[in-house]
């Protein structure tokens, strides 16, 4: 995968691209359903071994892994925080020129502050560069679960998983407005092993 300092590569533009192809399919039918069949013969011999619950939690956790990988190799916190002071430096000089009615210097200043805000400009295009690639991984298995709980022939989620001290509970039933109990899960296991990862690659790394 190609990276620049400035702005985005052709991959990430094409990445770019695929992730709007992929956001498409959670309202094209046949987008979801090609997504879905393909996840499937992935991950279908998974299905047979692994309870369903588990399963969502290792997609969740597939998911939380990459994004934080993906933020680490591709956000550029260096170059935002040097931004960042060059910015507060600026504006210090700035409110000193106006103190001393120094219109030259801030006639110059102003010319400084243009030219930092294209780079700042520049550098947070370039922020939303992991969130594109994570996409590519996040998008599919949201879709995938989607279309598992859509899709009756598909035969593989249970109808129900057991809770602890509740029993067993239906997937598919609705526990705050649209959110479902699968939804439910598979959010909450997202956050969890999100959080998990991004402090483990942060040490690790």
């Amino acid at each position: 995968m190609a990276t620049e300092s400035r702005g985005w590569s052709r991959y990430d533009k094409l990445a770019g691209l695929a992730s709007l192809a992929l956001l498409s399919g959670y309202y094209v039918t046949p987008i979801q359903e090609a997504v879905g069949v393909a996840m499937q013969a992935l991950l279908g011999p998974a299905t047979t071994v692994l309870p369903f619950s588990v399963l969502i939690l290792l997609l969740a956790g597939t998911t939380g892994l990459s994004s934080a990988l993906l933020n680490l190799k591709l956000r550029n916190q260096d170059r935002m925080d040097e931004l960042r002071d060059r910015m507060n430096d600026l504006r210090d000089r700035m409110e000193s020129a106006r103190e001393r009615d120094d219109d030259d210097a801030v006639e110059e200043l102003q010319t400084e502050q243009q030219e930092l805000m294209v780079d700042w400009m520049t550098a947070m295009k370039s922020q939303f560069r992991p969130a594109v690639w994570s996409m590519l991984v996040t998008v599919p298995a949201f879709l995938y679960l989607r279309w598992l709980f859509l899709a009756p022939t598909a035969a593989i989620a249970p109808a129900a998983f057991a809770v602890p001290m509740l029993g067993h509970v239906a997937w598919t039933a609705t526990l705050v407005g649209p959110v479902q109990v699968w939804l439910a899960w598979y959010v909450g296991c997202s956050i969890s092993t999100g959080l998990v990862a991004r402090k483990v690659v942060s040490r690790v790394v």
